[in-house]
């Protein structure tokens, strides 16, 4: 899992040479998801780091490294979204397929009514361990199928190190 997170902070980095090479130039908005993204990828390394830690330093470590993850990359992803919904009328046709962003937009709209519900099982006091993992796992699934959809959009999409004299 710690490679995941990893492979996390890649696809943000990538994501805003992405957003930048679509929009021509670098944007407040794209350091704001890159950010945002590479501290919910650290945030989900730290919680993995103490999982099977006793001790209430490592309790806390646990809730809030998940709580920013779970809080940080689908907010980064969000505002992506927007971002490729801004830039979409300007691009040549095909160069995002709008139902590919209809698609993360019905994953996200999912997520937020997961959490809604989840909050809505705190304040009734009705979460039980078997409710809180169906929670954390769909709610998992569905922030996974974001970056699925990722693939396709930037199936076609390669970005080189080497600059102008062809030299690294």
């Amino acid at each position: 899992m710690i490679a995941y997170g990893v492979l996390l902070v890649w696809f943000w980095i990538y994501a805003e040479l992405w957003l930048n090479q679509l929009s021509g130039h670098s944007k407040r908005i794209t350091r704001l998801i890159v950010w945002l993204g590479i501290i919910g990828a650290l945030f989900l390394i730290i919680y993995i780091d103490f999982l099977g830690t006793t001790g209430e330093i490592n309790r806390f470590m646990r809730r809030y490294g998940i709580m920013v993850f779970f809080t940080f990359t689908p907010l980064a992803q969000l505002l992506m979204l927007k971002q490729h919904y801004e830039i979409l009328p300007l691009l040549p046709a095909g160069t995002i397929k709008p139902g590919l962003l209809q698609f993360q937009l019905i994953v996200l709209i999912l997520m937020l009514l997961i959490g809604i519900i989840s909050t809505l099982l705190d304040v009734t006091q009705n979460k039980t361990y078997e409710s809180e993992n169906i929670v954390e796992w769909n709610f998992s699934l569905l922030l996974n199928m974001y970056f699925f959809a990722m693939i396709f959009i930037w199936k076609n999409f390669r970005y080189s190190l080497k600059n102008h004299n062809n030299s690294l």
